[in-house]
């Protein structure tokens, strides 16, 4: 048991320090991403040519085509979120960009045309109360001109990650795990940096500094703790490694604390609790 959990808390903690760097570099939210893609996914492809695994092999087209609609979601969500970090707080940010497994049970619902359970509706609720409290009620109280924009993209980042988790659902059955990734990672990465040559967003001349927070961004929270995850839904049910991956915020907010020294008010800790419960509700209704 103690070799299955420490590398998954490690992770957690991997995971959680993503949203203290990404507030600590000094470069552009777009050019963070792709520099966090791009990184992980040249990682990945010189793993792959070293350990002379053909990751391309067998692979069919429609879940190549699948796997590349899953890179934009997954464009969409770093693209996202790591601006909302720019504009709104950590807590706000990483809360609210939890939520995705709850669209994912939402949106499934709705592909799938399947009944909608009690335990779902009432999730989504709590979730939604906890929500307004965390954007609206504190957007109010807080003197950052752009932190309700901030808030509401953290939510289209949770949106993102949702299209690359169903997206995921559907390749996955057929693709292992290392193959998948190198796909999306990389159509991702190409993705990001295309837009940020066509927006002539910053990509060089930084410190050394940034370049350091830059490679520590796509190492730890992205290889290190998203790769040991994935691990994890070998021995663990997706409901519960999706559950633990809600002590996200909770150890990011701590970090922002003594970090940052960015104190939550009293509406972004009862919104934050009601969203991390709504969420967890949402998860396990799918179990």
């Amino acid at each position: 048991m103690l070799k299955l959990y420490s590398p998954i808390i490690l992770a957690l903690l991997a995971v959680s320090s993503a949203a203290v760097m990404i507030k600590w570099c000094d470069a552009p939210p777009l050019t963070i991403a792709a520099y966090r893609i791009l990184i992980a996914s040249m990682v990945l492809v010189f793993w792959n040519l070293i350990t002379g695994n053909k990751f391309w092999k067998g692979v069919a087209a429609k879940d190549l085509l699948i796997s590349m609609l899953s890179g934009v979601f997954l464009a969409i969500h770093f693209g996202a979120w790591i601006t909302s970090l720019k504009m709104t707080s950590v807590t706000n940010s990483t809360v609210l960009v939890a939520t995705s497994p709850f669209w994912v049970a939402l949106a499934s619902r709705f592909i799938f045309k399947k009944e909608i359970k009690n335990m779902l509706i009432f999730a989504f609720l709590i979730a939604f109360v906890g929500i307004l409290c965390m954007t609206f009620i504190n957007s109010a109280e807080s003197s950052a001109p752009n932190s309700s924009f901030g808030d509401f993209l953290a939510l289209v980042g949770a949106w993102g990650a949702g299209g690359y988790i169903i997206c995921g659902r559907f390749v996955r059955k057929r693709v292992e795990t290392l193959s998948y990734i190198t796909f999306v990672y990389s159509f991702c990465g190409i993705l990001l940096l295309s837009v940020v040559i066509f927006l002539d967003e910053q990509f060089r001349g930084f410190s050394n500094e940034t370049y350091a927070l830059l490679l520590l961004i796509a190492l730890i929270p992205q290889l290190i703790g998203h790769s040991t995850f994935n691990w994890a839904l070998k021995y663990l049910s997706a409901p519960l490694v999706s559950t633990l991956l809600l002590g996200e915020p909770v150890f990011a907010s701590i970090l922002a604390f003594f970090v940052l020294h960015e104190s939550p008010g009293f509406a972004q800790i009862i919104g934050g609790i009601l969203v991390v419960v709504g969420v967890a509700g949402a998860i396990w209704s799918e179990k």
